[in-house]
């Protein structure tokens, strides 16, 4: 009975977080960056989208399909993402951790990563869809240490592809995969079966025109690498050895992880925690190769930047572990409290944007772009319309959908080879003096004030 209601209770959390995600949508007057960004490149099927793999934006492509080009399409996505990956991090938890109750505490766990709910709540995209993959990836190979089936290897090998066309992230997660396989008696006998070539099948054949699109005659791994070099703000100089990035790689994990050690900290104090004393696992052993992994990347590459979000697709399963190393007292009562916690930071995210927009608080998604739209449609409604970037053009398109919009800083716009003779650029206080003399201008425009300046092609 108590097994049936916790159940129940999950699909709850879980059907609640998804009305959650999806009603905010109702309270914005426009979309934030990765929303616009998927509201502009879902106007194409494409093998690759710049500086991101394409599955995501396929997703939305069909939902936008379904629903129309319309704010509500871009949240019912990102919810059931959302929804999806708290239920399988329930089923992984169940696998990994044998007290019923401690395998709970794991999914509510989550409601103490700030980064999980608010981003992937409110904005993210790409991660979002990593997220599950990579809950999915340890679900899988879960399935395979106790049985080394057809079936759990061909879903292993969809997971893999599904996880590389997610966001190119997820290599990190293969490397680590990989490595830990050489010396884990229980990963090595995965890998080596002959049953891995169906795996191996099925993810290159996902992947394989994406990879084509990737490093073929158009040569998009160039902007993709100088992507990663900018977001990461690696230095180009030879610079002296330096545990600078090393630092901040720790401190990124350690402030995805920070409330949930806090609460453990708390707990062993008042002597409520104790520590399971664990043998070293395969799962123990990803952890630890996953730290060095990323640790290695970010040392070599002298990274200078590293968001929580970047980690925390990688890092959302060991949860699990650090639940499982830990025994709670007391813990039907701390399910519950636990449950009801889950509850309450999502109505707190659920209120935020309405009390942001009723107190005045900048927002960018308070901001409606119906002005520049507007201008557009009266002025030079004959003209292709070209937008400064993706937040632009994927908030017009909104108001606009049945427009082919598109965006400046679209790097890869020219492989598509569907750029009008007669265009209508909009610059953002232009820093480069143009050829033209503007024709029309919109000054101190939305949150950042910004003045728009409206050239002709």
């Amino acid at each position: 009975m108590g097994k049936n209601v916790f159940l129940n209770k999950i699909t709850v959390l879980a059907i609640f977080s998804f009305l959650a995600i999806t009603g905010i949508t109702f309270f914005k007057s426009a979309l934030e960056l990765e929303d616009a960004e998927q509201a502009y490149y879902s106007q194409w099927l494409r093998w690759g989208y710049d500086d991101q793999p394409p599955l995501y934006t396929w997703l939305q492509y069909g939902f936008n399909s379904i629903f129309g080009v319309s704010k509500i399409s871009f949240s019912i996505l990102r919810g059931l993402l959302f929804a999806s990956t708290l239920l399988l991090m329930y089923r992984f938890s169940k696998f990994r951790i044998q007290n019923e109750n401690q395998s709970k505490l794991a999914v509510l766990a989550l409601a103490l990563v700030p980064v999980f709910i608010d981003f992937t709540f409110r904005r993210l995209s790409h991660t979002s869809l990593l997220c599950l993959c990579i809950v999915a990836s340890y679900y899988s190979l879960q399935l395979l240490v106790e049985r080394k089936s057809v079936l759990n290897y061909l879903f292993l090998g969809l997971i893999v592809g599904v996880g590389l066309l997610s966001k190119y992230n997820y290599a990190f997660f293969l490397v680590t995969f990989a490595l830990v396989a050489l010396w884990d008696k229980e990963l090595r006998a995965i890998v080596f079966n002959t049953k891995i070539l169906v795996s191996i099948f099925v993810s290159v054949l996902l992947i394989a025109p994406h990879v084509y699109w990737l490093l073929g005659p158009d040569e998009f791994q160039t902007f993709l690498t100088s992507s990663v070099k900018e977001k990461i703000g690696m230095e180009d100089s030879e610079s002296v050895f330096s545990l600078l990035p090393i630092l901040i790689y720790l401190k990124g994990l350690f402030a995805l992880l920070f409330p949930i050690l806090v609460v453990i900290g708390i707990g062993y104090f008042l002597k409520n925690v104790s520590f399971n004393r664990l043998k070293i696992n395969w799962f123990m052993k990803m952890f630890f190769t996953q730290l060095l992994v990323l640790g290695v990347f970010f040392f070599i590459f002298k990274s200078q930047k590293v968001e929580t979000r970047w980690l925390l697709p990688l890092f959302i399963p060991f949860v699990v572990l650090l639940i499982e190393t830990v025994n709670f007292k007391n813990n039907t009562k701390l399910v519950a409290v636990g449950y009801w916690v889950f509850i309450a930071v999502i109505a707190v995210q659920t209120i935020r944007t309405p009390i942001e927009k009723v107190l005045n608080i900048p927002s960018s998604v308070h901001f409606g772009f119906e002005p520049v739209a507007s201008k557009l449609q009266q002025n030079y409604d004959e003209y292709q319309w070209v937008l400064p970037n993706v937040t632009y053009a994927g908030n017009v398109r909104l108001l606009h959908p049945d427009r082919i919009i598109l965006s400046a800083d679209d790097y890869s716009l020219t492989a598509l080879k569907i750029k009008h003779k007669r265009e209508i650029e909009i610059t953002i206080n232009p820093l480069v003096v143009k050829q033209t003399t503007a024709i029309d201008s919109l000054i101190v425009f939305g949150k950042d004030m910004e003045n728009l300046y409206f050239y002709k092609n």
